[in-house]
């Protein structure tokens, strides 16, 4: 099998592409709309670098919004359930885990 050789830009634009997806996911959960046959597995990792890259992005964000990302986008769960487990209101969560995401879009963008 013939390894594929990603260019940064077209490696950038999967990332944004699972980033999306994700967030749409977790925003459809929250307001109920998903439907049993949407709940697909989106192959976000293809290699070790992706993997890697990831998780030097995550790492690079403030400890609290690295937490609700991999909670609210990576692991599906609800921001009220997370909003719970940190005690703060689910406004708040939220305003947190679009700064984190606008943080790892400037890093990708940047990068």
């Amino acid at each position: 099998m013939q390894k594929q050789t990603w260019t940064k830009d077209q490696f950038l634009q999967q990332i944004k592409r699972a980033a999306w997806r994700l967030q749409y996911q977790a925003k459809k959960q929250y307001h109920r709309e998903m439907f049993l046959d949407d709940q697909k597995e989106i192959p976000y990792y293809d290699s070790i670098d992706s993997k890697l890259f990831v998780e030097e992005l995550l790492n690079s964000l403030p400890e609290r919004e690295r937490y609700i990302i991999q909670r609210v986008v990576i692991e599906e769960r609800t921001e009220r359930e997370v909003a719970q487990e940190l005690r703060i209101s689910r406004s708040r969560l939220h305003a947190c885990k679009v700064q984190g995401l606008q943080r790892l879009h400037k890093k990708i963008v940047t990068a």
